[in-house]
């Protein structure tokens, strides 16, 4: 994969595929209406005939049958002009992304856009629109992506070179996010997860300190020590560090559940809840996406990514239900059901992240069925302790397109989770079932400024739409390099 820039007339470009986009209600322009008269008008003549007006995400494409030096051109509508913004540019895109054959191996965009991200925006949601797991495909389909031109005579290298590695950075940290969450658990076992957290570092020249069982228990962190017991696949609690070369502005960690395979364990899931539990890691899958892209774009604040990687599994020393866990800062907690174990294991993860003294703490899991039920599968739920940081995640979630939601932390909803043998316990009644769970996950967050991101329903797809694939969607590593990156 390669993205250049280019100068020079579209008509003359030889290329695999020519992507054009018009706002909606707008003619052809120049370029077009030349490209038109080559094709012996058969765009005006598709156009009508698909009622095609540059409506927002709607695509045609032509084969050019030798007419003209490109093999297909394709036109995106971006629609209205005056409510375009980067985000729809990325939607947009993502769109086109998809309509990408595995035979177009070149590709040029003819654009002028280049303001306010939306060139990025344009280059990411190709990149990440055409995204495709076939590794374990026995025939292979050739899908290999393709190498991106950029065609215009008014963007500066300047601004090119600027926006196309931004948009290169993230739409690899995307994929791995993706790819990570769509590995089965056979192979993405919580010391595979760690390997290829020892990867990212290496490459990024990050810092990273990973622990293994015994060190999980003799450093206290009995919460993700139990859920790992009734697993023959042993825990690793993983640290990354990113430092940044100034002065630091502030300390943030971003901490994600990596369950990487829940059965349930005692309180077994049905069969058909069981599919799918691959992407029981997804949180943590948005921290090593994030830790990758942190590490090219570089940042102006310490940044710490927090993973507790675990499998929930049966087994002769599972942890069971009326167990009582003293998690890392204390808290006892009496276990009602082994089927909420990703806030048990995260009770240490954030309490670690306390210990570190950090200024923020942003967490990030596939917590609850209940916050499907609520908002649905593309929207997750947030949650917190401090309204400032709040605000700032939905305003960088917005800023980037993934949908998120604020819940209530509800005082009338504590007493679900008061224990009578014990400081809390792991789950209350059905009702508010997410909501209770950032109540529990508050208890070990002390007074650090803390949100709490339930994506349960947007991190894994049963079927694509016209942004995100099937399977691993990537969901929060834009969000979580969107508000990052932004040094204030």
């Amino acid at each position: 994969m390669s993205i250049q820039l280019k100068k020079g007339n579209a008509l003359k470009t030889t290329t695999d595929l020519l992507i054009f986009s018009l706002f909606e209600g707008e003619p052809l322009n120049a370029e077009l209406k030349k490209i038109d008269k080559q094709l012996n008008g058969s765009i005006k003549k598709l156009n009508k005939e698909t009622s095609f007006n540059g409506q927002h995400g709607k695509v045609n494409r032509f084969n050019t049958h030798g007419l003209i030096d490109a093999k297909s051109v394709l036109i995106i509508g971006l629609g209205n002009k005056k409510e375009f913004s980067a985000n729809k540019c990325y939607r947009a895109f993502a769109k086109t992304g998809k309509n990408i054959k595995s035979s177009d191996k070149e590709v040029t965009l003819v654009t002028d856009m280049s303001g306010s991200n939306l060139l990025s925006s344009s280059i990411e949601g190709l990149l990440q629109g055409n995204y495709k797991f076939t590794k374990y495909k026995t025939e292979k389909s050739n899908n290999s992506g393709f190498n991106l031109t950029i065609n215009s005579n008014t963007i500066s290298e300047r601004t090119f070179s600027k926006e196309s590695k931004k948009a290169l950075n993230i739409t690899k940290a995307v994929h791995l996010a993706r790819d990570i969450v769509n590995e089965p658990p056979v192979y993405l076992t919580p010391a595979k997860l760690a390997k290829i957290s020892e990867e990212v570092a290496a490459e990024g020249n990050l810092e990273i300190k990973i622990l293994g069982k015994e060190e999980i228990r003799k450093a206290g962190m009995n919460g993700l020590y139990s859920v790992s017991r009734g697993s023959t696949q042993p825990p690793r609690f993983i640290h990354f560090t990113y430092t940044p070369k100034q002065k630091s502005n502030k300390t943030v960690a971003i901490v994600g559940k990596g369950v990487t395979f829940d059965s349930g364990g005692l309180c077994l899931k049905p069969a058909v809840s069981m599919l799918t539990m691959k992407m029981d890691m997804a949180g943590s899958a948005a921290v090593v996406g994030a830790m990758k892209a942190i590490a090219e774009l570089k940042p102006k604040h310490t940044i710490h990514g927090i993973i507790p990687a675990t499998e929930n599994m049966t087994g002769g020393d599972a942890y069971k239900p009326d167990d009582v866990i003293y998690a890392l800062n204390g808290k006892s907690v009496e276990i009602i059901n082994t089927d909420a174990e990703g806030r048990i294991a995260l009770s240490d993860a954030l309490s670690y992240a306390v210990k570190l003294g950090v200024d923020e703490i942003i967490d990030l899991a596939t917590l609850t069925g209940a916050c499907i039920v609520g908002l649905g599968s593309y929207t997750a739920g947030v949650m917190g302790n401090n309204n400032k940081l709040i605000s700032s995640i939905l305003e960088s979630s917005d800023n980037v397109g993934e949908k998120m939601w604020q819940l209530p932390l509800d005082d009338e909803l504590r007493a679900e989770i008061k224990s009578n043998i014990a400081d809390i316990k792991n789950v209350g009644s059905r009702w508010g079932g997410a909501i209770t769970a950032g109540l529990f996950l508050e208890h070990f967050v002390s007074d650090t400024p803390w949100t709490h991101i339930d994506l349960a329903g947007p991190a894994y797809l049963e079927k694509s739409n016209d942004v995100y694939p099937q399977g691993g969607t990537g969901f929060a590593v834009r969000t979580l390099v969107n508000y990052l990156t932004d040094n204030k």
